[in-house]
């Protein structure tokens, strides 16, 4: 019986599925002869064989990869007749290691959760249901800081309630939605284009449609304590009313980040 072509590499596929490869040395090996093992077998053996299971910057990527290449080799092998004896080398190692960083990402959780309780409790003082959203899911809190004193608290006329706000916390963003920074608030004017949002105070970025629309106060007409919020989709150039105050909006964004 004809051999398979693919059985030229049957030693580097057996000594992987006996779990004498080191896992760097078999990255090295795969790296170096892909090619010429995607040119001699089926498509589906070389994706089967492919080291996969997340992106090479993961912290379990090289743990994942092998045991997804193992899994490949030992198809492979049956199928060319090669009979072997699996070892649980690296998938011992992948539960160690995943094992290892569920450990260190409950720490970091805890020991993020603990940082931000004051300025959290802080901000209930106004803001209770985002405080509350917050104390729940520390990890989905990008930055939060310290609240302004009044002298650093922006030299222009604010709504009460955005300056309530800003003595809790002067940035809190959260996630890849909400961007409250230290760069806000200001003024919008363009001497390029015609925008919407001429004059509007913007205080943030809100990425409910696109990345890069914001989140602005009409106070052309004068200042209110608690105004509504509009938000400007800028793909669409087009600006809409989305919370009746701000303080109901900040309220109101728990049910919409979660």
């Amino acid at each position: 019986m004809e051999q398979h072509a693919v059985t030229r590499f049957a030693d580097a596929l057996v000594a992987l599925a006996e779990g004498r490869t080191d896992p760097q040395d078999w990255l090295a090996w795969w790296g170096e002869h892909a090619a010429e093992v995607e040119a001699v077998c089926p498509r589906g053996w070389f994706l089967r064989l492919t080291p996969r299971g997340g992106a090479p910057d993961d912290p379990l990527w090289i743990e994942q990869a092998v045991v997804a290449s193992q899994d490949g080799a030992c198809y492979v092998l049956d199928k060319i007749g090669f009979p072997i004896e699996r070892s649980p080398r690296y998938s011992e190692a992948f539960e160690t290691a995943m094992a290892r960083w569920i450990r260190e990402c409950r720490a970091e959780t805890k020991r993020r959760a603990a940082e931000l309780r004051p300025l959290i409790d802080g901000l209930a003082e106004d803001f209770p249901k985002m405080a509350r959203f917050l104390r729940v899911n520390p990890d989905e809190v990008e930055s939060m800081l310290p609240g302004a004193s009044e002298a650093e608290l922006p030299a222009m006329a604010l709504p009460a309630a955005y300056r309530r706000f800003l003595v809790r916390t002067r940035e809190l963003v959260i996630g890849d939605t909400l961007r409250l920074t230290r760069d806000h608030p200001f003024v919008h004017t363009s001497t390029k284009v015609v925008l919407p949002t001429e004059g509007m105070l913007c205080f943030g970025e809100y990425w409910f449609e696109a990345d890069g629309d914001q989140v602005l106060f009409d106070l052309r007409d004068g200042v209110v304590d608690d105004p509504p919020v509009l938000y400007y989709a800028h793909g669409r150039r087009t600006v809409e009313r989305i919370g009746k105050t701000f303080t109901g909006w900040i309220e109101s964004l728990p049910r919409k980040l979660a």
